[in-house]
């Protein structure tokens, strides 16, 4: 795909960099709940991804009606989760609902069967979806017109499938859409979000069960007989190399590909890109480092994306729900952060701790 503004399908634009994105417009389409679809992390991805990037998008007079960012994605992409054929697998293992039935129907190996496949919806896990803008006469036709150009895209850069791997069950809209047009799907995991409460910590603490409520205050005193110290930083280049590396541990043993330098590149840029809305919840013992959380925010939303821990500084120390829950949502009414996002996966622990849960489909089409 050249550089420029380019006819995919009718009314539809496509351009390959997020510097091309009419930049006012795409802003007001991605709001608080979308840093994953926001110019910021669209940059950050192009530069870390190593694959290619097409941006989709209409407009009329008043400027942008809807956008949608891909992802072509070749059968040597690491991303386990973030491509259809190892995702539908991982899910049908999980046992997860449609997923075994949809490994079930295919006439060969996923892999051969949907890579390269075209990935829509933004390089993410969890909440894909078709950026719309409010008011629209026709939203539902706006986002099948950008469907309808990424089935096109898909064809033109010969991949073998077309996927919307995270959709959210409330997005009713872009559900219908897919399955009127024949795409397959199955449950793909579940996004968790935390609205934060009145009152601070103790009014977070009153919206827990009686159980879960007498367990916290005895993990926090031993947290502080220890002598752990939590506390919300910039990331700063010092930062950047012992995070990338309890990163990547965490990665590894959860069977990731992943390495040093890719890690630091990631962070690097993230901390490029987010300037000030990049922090970093750390934890401290003895003065050394044994775990992190990189947090980035958005309007009035925080993101948790990435965390750490180094085993051998922290021992059996209850360090992770300190870090991303407890010492977050004291933080929270200060830095007036009203929802904490903390993504896909270990669901049952997030909704134990507060958290909101709503399920995620996977939507996945073969070229013709």
């Amino acid at each position: 795909m050249g550089t420029g503004w380019q006819a995919v399908a009718a009314e539809v634009r496509a351009v390959d960099t997020a510097a091309q994105i009419p930049a006012a417009g795409w802003d007001d389409l991605a709001g608080a709940d979308d840093l994953y679809l926001a110019r910021p992390w669209l940059r950050m991805t192009e530069a870390t991804s190593g694959v290619p990037m097409t941006y989709l998008f209409r407009e009329d007079e008043r400027g942008l009606t809807s956008g949608l960012p891909t992802a072509l994605l070749g059968p040597e992409v690491p991303w386990q989760l973030g491509r259809p054929d190892t995702l539908a697998e991982h899910c049908a293992a999980d046992g997860l609902e449609g997923a075994a039935d949809f490994l079930a129907s295919l006439s060969d190996a996923p892999c051969g069967l949907f890579m390269p496949s075209l990935v829509c919806g933004g390089r993410h896990l969890g909440r894909t979806r078709v950026l719309t803008r409010a008011g629209l006469t026709d939203p539902a036709g706006a986002t099948e017109r950008l469907v309808v150009a990424a089935e096109e895209l898909m064809r033109e850069r010969q991949a073998r499938s077309v996927a919307f791997l995270y959709v959210d069950e409330r997005d009713t809209m872009l559900r219908q859409v897919l399955a009127a047009r024949g795409y397959a799907s199955f449950v793909s995991g579940s996004y968790n979000w935390l609205p934060v409460p009145d009152g601070g910590f103790d009014g977070y603490a009153a919206t827990l069960s009686r159980h879960r409520r007498h367990r916290v205050q005895p993990e926090r005193r031993r947290l502080r007989a220890a002598g752990v110290e939590v506390r919300l930083e910039p990331l700063t280049d010092d930062l950047v190399a012992p995070v990338s590396a309890m990163d990547v541990s965490l990665l590894v043993k959860y069977g990731a590909r992943a390495t040093q330098e890719q890690a630091e590149q990631t962070f690097d840029r993230i901390r490029r890109e987010f300037g000030a809305d990049a922090t970093v919840v750390t934890a401290r013992l003895d003065g050394e480092l044994c775990g992190f959380g990189l947090v980035l925010r958005h309007h009035d939303r925080w993101y948790v994306y990435r965390c750490g821990f180094d085993y051998a500084v922290k021992g059996d120390l209850p360090v992770y729900f300190e870090l991303l829950y407890y010492h977050l949502i004291e933080a929270a009414s200060a830095a007036r952060v009203s929802v904490i996002h903390y993504g896909t996966g270990s669901s049952e622990a997030k909704r134990s701790r507060g958290c909101l849960t709503t399920r995620q489909y996977a939507f996945v089409k073969l070229g013709q």
